[in-house]
């Protein structure tokens, strides 16, 4: 029954009390009244057992006996209700009753035993100086007058008593074990204490109908056992929702409120009735004189063991405080204690040691030990950040023997008091290791010049506010024979030099940066005419002869040159990398700069969003075959804008557009929901990769995208496969992680593009769950010497397989080349040999056709070269 039919219940009790008592003079046999209490107590037992069938253990023993009391009354009611027995019978009906009686006291006691930490001898005390104090107030206030001679009939005084002293002694009893209760059970602790009072009342209106027949004393002490009944079903209900396991704070002591005023107004009763009894003239037994003298002796008692455990309190706190303050002083870690003025109340032998403070001044302001230019922001990190715990603040003291001391601070506040708790750590060496590991991940070993993973950083960062920015990529000129005839060791040599060179020429500002081999890159501030006169610097300075040891190299470069825009870093360098091999044919020893700015031409007179919307941006398709098979397995997908002036401007182009224009959200939405819908469409095999570009990607909208386009399209999850490259991961925003977790938790594919120009593949799987790495063969050879290309993919590939990675080997360029690589392991091959730039029809096309992938005939000029 839900809780809110309870009232009915009680409602109809009463509508049918309110008929029964009239129809059942006294005598009369069957007791209507009697048995509607008979058909409530049945319901109520009914209901604590059906209640009390999902608790387990010891938590439901409480209430089971509650309703055995309530099936107990239920049968007393039905022996009294129908006459049965005779007076054999009305010597069972007292001993059910008497045993239902005891229900709510032993309920209590159980329920007093659940609370953390209970002192059972304290607990007793407490029952019996409450009860006998109750007894007193009933003993002068009813059962003395009760009793006088020719009160009432001698025969009935042995129960008029018994009713009078039950109140008494149930809810003495009851409210005592029931003042402090475990935290979880507080609620229905009260509900037992107000059932135990109904029966109380009972009891006493019982006794006056014994001392004064009426019909209003039955009927009354009806209605307060049907009260009774119901209030000890709402306590059942209640500690039904308890939680089976109950946490440390669900067992800790909790006051009960009812419980300390039937304490309170028992203690403060027994002088209130003497006093009564003294001006109105009543009767004082000496059993109340003698309950009188017991009271005051337990309070006697519970005032010295009250006071005993004041002093082992008192010993505990102060063995707590030493053992406190021998840890605090123990520690490595440094705790000090801050008032609102930051000025320091406590300091701990170590933080002494840490913040460099003098004997003489055992109390200096926190604020002064620091350096002027980091107190404001010390300030207003501690100070804003009330209410509990905050974050870390870094501390940078003066000089130690080692250079400047670095801590880390935690720290919280005291409630109420207006001070912070601060736990301070050196971090000093943590801090170095970690600024030295930065370090490296950004730094060439051999040169100590920014590597490509930094300079393509920085190239992400530029922005209008950052001023015009322009890119040098250099190639040595002759450094292979230099290794050739001197050794490796004189080749390391000459890349110092170089480096140093170009150090020596450029400003503190730009960043000179090397590729890897003989590659070097510079990205300066300034315009197309800084950027041509910084060029031709490099190329005089390089121009000169190197003395490496004893002998003397004479090494030129080349160097390819393009102005790099916000957002373009990538198709900056792959212009001036193409200006570079204009500056080779030429005859090396030059540069040439990169004029044709077609991203510029296509922002600045052409809209991306409207050519979204017109259908100018299109897919095509570049075929990813089966290693094994040569079968189309996979296509990758990348966005053209088909221009109707500039003619197709490739992926790179179109997305550094959208960056100018601020629509890169709107294209990356576009490109997964386009990719994936076309490709549901082809085939129900056919899987598809899509690229996320460097320094673009909107990683808080990524994972809605491609649920909606996935959903959209009917495409399961692992068809799709997003691409991201190690300089995506290294431009990109915090964010960018999480969402791709986010992503694969879909089924969505994670791989890794353009592999084998950066960090290991260990370090990507330790951020991200990738399943795919696709491998750039060109950076596994040197000069366009593939001898060792399948070599290393095949230790690539290997290690891939130990993580459950597939391999993807992509931009290959020949038939040789690619029947050498299917013998080491890869899943799937990619490049100019198959299909490339199709569009969807053109796929659906060599869908249609039945065996291996057409292997794409190369033009004469590439095959020429070899690319």
């Amino acid at each position: 029954m839900r809780p809110a039919q309870q009232p009915v219940v009680l409602l109809g009790a009463l509508v049918a009390l309110a008929l029964a008592v009239p129809a059942s003079p006294s005598g009369a046999v069957p007791q209507w009244d009697n048995l509607v209490l008979t058909a409530v107590g049945a319901w109520a037992a009914w209901r604590c057992a059906r209640l009390t069938r999902g608790m387990t253990g010891r938590a439901r023993l409480p209430w089971r006996l509650l309703g055995l009391s309530s099936l107990l009354l239920t049968c007393a009611g039905l022996v009294t209700g129908l006459g049965i027995g005779g007076a054999q019978g009305r010597f069972g009906v007292g001993v059910l009753v008497l045993v239902a009686a005891l229900g709510p006291m032993v309920s209590a006691a159980l329920i007093g035993g659940q609370v953390r930490g209970t002192r059972w001898p304290v607990l007793v005390i407490d029952v019996l100086m409450v009860t006998v104090a109750l007894v007193v107030v009933v003993d002068v206030l009813v059962l003395a007058p009760a009793m006088t001679p020719g009160a009432i009939d001698p025969v009935l005084q042995p129960l008029v008593i018994a009713y009078g002293v039950y109140p008494a002694v149930a809810v003495g009893v009851v409210g005592a074990l029931c003042t402090v209760s475990a935290a979880a059970v507080r609620r229905p602790a009260t509900a037992v204490i107000l059932m135990t009072a109904l029966l109380g009342l009972a009891a006493a209106l019982l006794a006056a109908h014994l001392v004064q027949p009426a019909g209003p004393w039955a009927a009354g002490a009806d209605v307060a056992i049907v009260g009774a009944l119901v209030t000890g079903v709402h306590a059942v209900r209640l500690a039904s929702a308890v939680p089976a396991q109950l946490s440390a704070a669900d067992t800790a002591p909790a006051v009960n409120t009812a419980g300390v005023a039937v304490d309170v107004l028992a203690l403060v009763g027994v002088p209130v009735t003497l006093v009564t009894a003294l001006l109105l003239d009543l009767r004082v037994t000496d059993g109340a004189l003698a309950c009188t003298a017991v009271v005051v002796l337990l309070l006697l008692v519970r005032l010295f063991m009250r006071i005993r455990d004041s002093d082992r309190i008192e010993e505990d706190l102060l063995r707590s405080e030493d053992d406190f303050r021998g840890l605090v002083e123990a520690s490595s870690d440094g705790v000090a204690i801050v008032d609102a003025g930051f000025r320091l109340e406590f300091t701990s032998p170590a933080a002494r040691t840490l913040l460099g403070i003098a004997d003489a001044d055992p109390h200096p302001l926190l604020l002064d030990l620091l350096p002027e230019e980091d107190r404001a922001r010390v300030r207003r990190e501690l100070g804003t950040a009330a209410g509990g715990a905050a974050p870390a603040v870094h501390l940078q003291l003066g000089d130690g023997e080692g250079g400047p001391r670095e801590l880390e601070v935690t720290h919280h506040e005291r409630p109420g008091s207006g001070r912070r708790v601060l736990h301070l750590r050196d971090v000093t060496t943590r801090r170095r290791r970690e600024r030295e590991l930065e370090r490296m991940a950004f730094t060439d070993h051999l040169t100590r010049l920014p590597n490509r993973a930094l300079l393509f950083q920085e190239m992400a960062a530029v922005s209008t506010a950052t001023g015009d920015r322009a890119l040098l990529v250099l190639d040595l000129d002759g450094f292979k024979a230099v290794n050739d005839s001197a050794g490796h060791e004189a080749g390391d040599l000459l890349l110092v030099e170089v480096a140093r060179r170009l150090q020596g020429l450029l400003r503190a500002d730009d960043l000179v940066a090397r590729l890897g081999g003989d590659e070097f890159a510079v990205l300066l501030a300034g315009d197309e005419e800084a950027a041509v006169e910084a060029a031709q610097r490099v190329v005089d300075a390089l121009a000169r002869p190197c003395r490496i040891g004893d002998r003397t190299f004479s090494v030129g470069a080349s160097v390819g040159l393009c102005l790099v825009h916000p957002g373009g870093g990538q198709l900056a360098f792959r212009q001036a990398d193409a200006a570079l091999g204009a500056a080779k044919k030429a005859g090396k020893g030059c540069w040439r700069l990169h004029t044709e700015d077609r991203v510029a031409q296509a922002a600045a007179g052409s809209s991306v969003a409207i050519a979204l919307a017109d259908g100018e941006v299109q897919l095509r398709f570049d075929t990813i075959a089966n290693g094994d098979t040569g079968v189309l397995a996979a296509v990758h997908a990348q966005p053209v804008w088909v221009h109707p002036e500039l003619g197709a401007l490739p992926a790179a182009e179109l997305w550094a557009a959208a960056e100018r224009q601020g629509c890169t959200a709107a294209l990356q939405q576009w490109l997964i929901s386009r990719a994936c819908g076309d490709v549901a469409a082809l085939d129900d095999q056919l899987l598809v990769a899509v690229d996320l570009p460097a320094g673009l990607v909107h990683a808080d909208e990524l994972p809605g995208e491609v649920d909606s386009a996935l959903r959209a399209a009917g495409l399961a999850p692992p068809r799709l496969t997003l691409l991201v490259t190690e300089e995506v991961l290294q431009t990109s925003s915090a964010a960018l992680i999480p969402a791709l977790h986010a992503v694969h938790r879909t089924g969505v594919r994670l791989g890794l593009d353009d592999y084998g120009m950066g960090s290991t593949l260990w370090s990507q799987l330790a951020r991200l769950p990738l399943e795919v790495v696709m491998v750039d063969v060109r950076n596994l050879s040197a000069g366009g010497n593939h001898d060792r290309t399948p070599e290393l993919l095949g230790a690539i590939g290997r290690s891939a397989r130990d993580f459950e990675v597939s391999t993807v080997a992509k931009e290959i360029t020949s038939g040789q080349l690619l029947h050498e690589l299917r013998v080491q392991g890869v899943v799937a091959v990619a490049g100019p040999v198959l299909p490339t730039g199709l569009t969807v029809a053109e796929v659906a096309g060599l869908l249609r056709r039945p065996g291996p992938a057409v292997v794409a005939p190369l033009p004469p000029a590439r095959a020429a070269a070899g690319v």
